[in-house]
C-alpha cells in the first residue's frame, strides 16, 4: 500500500533551524484577507507594509503575498514573532499547497536534518491531511478574493478591473 503525500507523517525541529523557510524568498506565501487581518491585528502594521500584490505568471489574476524575506522572523533568535497568527502556508511547511495548481509539494531540503519522516502507520507528528479542511477553506477564500485584471465586457473588449473591498461587488457595465 502506498502512502500519498497527504498521509506522509513527519516531525520537525524548527527551533534548531535558522528558519530557512522564512529567510529565503524562494516562493510566494499567498495570503487571504483573514490572514492579512490577523497579522495587522497582531502587529499593528497595515498590510501594505508586510505584503504586496503579485500577478500570477499568466498575468490574469493578482493575489496578496507576504513580502520575503519575512519581516516577522527574529534574526537574533530565529523565532517567528507572529507565530500564533502566521499564515497557513507557514503552518504547514515543509509542505507547500500551490494554489495555482491545487497540488501540494514537499520541500524537505529547507529543513535538512531538522525533519524526521515517521514510519507508515505511525501516529507521531503531523501530516498534510490533518489540515485538509483548513487548506480547502484557504484555497476557496484565496480564489474568491483573487482579482481578475481583465475581463471581456459585453462589447467584446477588455476592461480593467480594480480590487473591490471584500463583500462588495462591482455592478456590471451599463450597456451603451
Amino acid at each position: 500500500m502506498s502512502t500519498s503525500l497527504r498521509q506522509l507523517r513527519l516531525t520537525t525541529n524548527c527551533h534548531a533551524c535558522l528558519n530557512k523557510c522564512c529567510s529565503e524568498p524562494y516562493d510566494w506565501v499567498y495570503l487571504t484577507d483573514a490572514e492579512q487581518t490577523a497579522i495587522e491585528l497582531k502587529t499593528g502594521l497595515p498590510r501594505d507594509e508586510f505584503s504586496a500584490v503579485r500577478e500570477n505568471e499568466h498575468g490574469q489574476v493578482t493575489f496578496r503575498v507576504l513580502n520575503l524575506p519575512c519581516r516577522f522572523l527574529d534574526s537574533r533568535t530565529g523565532a517567528c514573532t507572529i507565530y500564533e497568527s502566521r499564515p497557513l502556508v507557514c503552518r504547514v511547511f515543509p509542505f507547500y499547497p500551490e494554489p495555482l495548481t491545487g497540488h501540494a509539494t514537499l520541500l524537505p531540503a529547507q529543513c535538512r536534518d531538522n525533519i524526521v519522516f515517521q514510519p507508515v502507520g505511525s501516529t507521531n507528528g503531523w501530516a498534510l491531511e490533518d489540515f485538509d479542511s483548513e487548506i480547502a477553506e484557504w484555497l476557496s477564500s484565496l480564489w474568491s478574493e483573487a482579482v481578475t485584471l481583465h475581463r471581456i465586457n459585453d462589447h467584446g473588449t477588455a476592461e480593467d478591473q480594480t480590487p473591490e473591498p471584500q463583500g462588495h461587488h462591482r455592478e456590471p457595465p451599463t450597456p451603451k
